[in-house]
C-alpha cells in the first residue's frame, strides 16, 4: 500500500506520511446551483459551478517529527496558499488543492498520538 505525499511552499517541502490516511471517498462534489419552481411547475436551474473536494482523517499521527511536519504543511495551507497532494507518493499523478478548513487542531488521541480531519478544495485554473 503506497502513501500519500504532499509537495508545498517555497522553495518546495515535501510532507510524507507516515501512515495512510483513513476515510478517503472516492469523490466529494458540491454544487452551487440556484433552482425556482415556478408556480406552473416548472423547474429553473441555475449552475454557478460544481466544486470537488477531498476530506479525510488522520487517526494517528505520531508525536515529534510526524506532527512537525504537519504543523509546517498546515502553516502555510492555513495562510491560503496552494499545494499538491499525491495519492500515491511513488507516482507523478497529482491535484493542486486549497485548504478549505480554517482552523486546525491536532487533538490527543493517545499517549504520543494525534488525531485531526482535513478538507481540501481542488484548484480551479
Amino acid at each position: 500500500m503506497a502513501f500519500p505525499k504532499i509537495i508545498y511552499g517555497s522553495p518546495q517541502s515535501t510532507l510524507t506520511f507516515a501512515r495512510p490516511p483513513r476515510k478517503v471517498p472516492a469523490y466529494v462534489m458540491e454544487a452551487v446551483r440556484h433552482d425556482n419552481v415556478a408556480s406552473s411547475g416548472v423547474r429553473e436551474s441555475i449552475l454557478e459551478r460544481v466544486d470537488n473536494f477531498l476530506d479525510f482523517e488522520m487517526e494517528w499521527v505520531g508525536m515529534g517529527e510526524d506532527v512537525q511536519a504537519w504543523h509546517g504543511f498546515m502553516a502555510w495551507a492555513l495562510a491560503g496558499n496552494s499545494f499538491s497532494y499525491y495519492p500515491d507518493a511513488s507516482q507523478p499523478n497529482f491535484t493542486n488543492y486549497w485548504l478549505e478548513d480554517t482552523n486546525w487542531n491536532a487533538a490527543y488521541k493517545s499517549p504520543g498520538q494525534y488525531t485531526f480531519k482535513l478538507k481540501f478544495r481542488q484548484v480551479v485554473s
